[in-house]
C-alpha cells in the first residue's frame, strides 16, 4: 500500500514529537547552550581583569617614565655654572646651644668645615634673571661629620629654588664634628648660603 507507509511515517513522525515535547527540550542543544553563555561569562571575566591589569601596569609604567623626565629635568635645569668671582663660602658653622650638661673645664670644640657646601645655582632663578639669592639652613651633624638633612629657616627670594639647591650642596659637605675633651658627638649647626651670578 502506497499510501499506507506515509500514513504510518507520519504517524511515527507525530508520536516522536509527543515523545520529545514530554521529555523536554534536546539535552545536547541545552548543554551547547550552556556553555557558550559559561564560555562567554569566562571571556568577559578575563576581558575585564585584563583590561584592569593593562590599566594598572600602564599606570605605574607613566609614574616610572613621569619620574624619569622629571630627574632628566632636574639634572638639566642645576647645570653647574662657575661664577667669574668664584662662589661665595658659606659661613663658618656656628653651633646651636647644647643643652647637655658639660663638667667644668672640659674642652669642647665646635664643628668646622672640611669640606664647604657647593650649590650649584637653580635653574629656575637663572631662567628668571634672579642675581642673588640667600638661604639660612640648620642641619643635624653626625658623630662622623655628615650633614643628612636640614630644615630652611629663610630663604630670598623665595620660590627661586635656593632652598632646595643649599639643602644637595649641605648633603655634600663634610664637617669636624663636636668634640667634648676629644670625643666626637652630634650636634646641630646653623649656616648661610650664599648664590651669585
Amino acid at each position: 500500500m502506497p499510501g499506507g507507509d506515509d500514513r504510518e511515517a507520519g504517524a511515527s513522525d507525530t508520536a516522536n514529537a509527543a515523545v520529545s515535547a514530554r521529555r523536554g527540550p534536546d539535552r545536547g542543544a541545552l548543554l551547547a547552550w550552556t556553555l557558550a553563555v559559561v564560555l562567554a561569562l569566562v571571556v568577559a571575566g578575563f576581558a575585564i581583569i585584563g583590561v584592569r591589569a593593562i590599566v594598572a601596569q600602564r599606570q605605574v609604567f607613566s609614574h616610572w617614565w613621569d619620574t624619569v623626565i622629571a630627574e632628566a629635568d632636574a639634572r638639566d635645569a642645576l647645570p653647574y655654572v662657575e661664577p667669574l668671582s668664584g662662589p661665595p663660602l658659606p659661613q663658618s658653622p656656628v653651633a646651636v646651644a647644647d643643652t647637655r650638661p658639660i663638667r667644668g673645664g672640659a674642652v669642647v670644640v665646635n664643628p668646622s668645615w672640611v669640606s664647604v657646601p657647593r650649590s650649584r645655582y637653580p635653574g629656575v632663578a637663572r631662567r628668571e634673571g634672579i642675581k642673588r639669592g640667600q638661604v639660612d639652613l640648620r642641619c643635624p651633624v653626625s658623630v662622623e661629620g655628615r650633614i643628612a638633612s636640614c630644615w630652611i629657616l629663610r630663604e630670598a627670594p623665595a620660590g627661586a629654588g635656593f632652598g632646595q639647591a643649599a639643602v644637595a650642596g649641605a648633603a655634600q659637605s663634610r664637617l669636624q664634628p663636636r668634640t667634648v675633651d676629644g670625643v666626637a658627638g652630634e650636634s646641630v649647626v646653623s649656616f648661610t648660603v650664599k648664590f651669585e651670578l
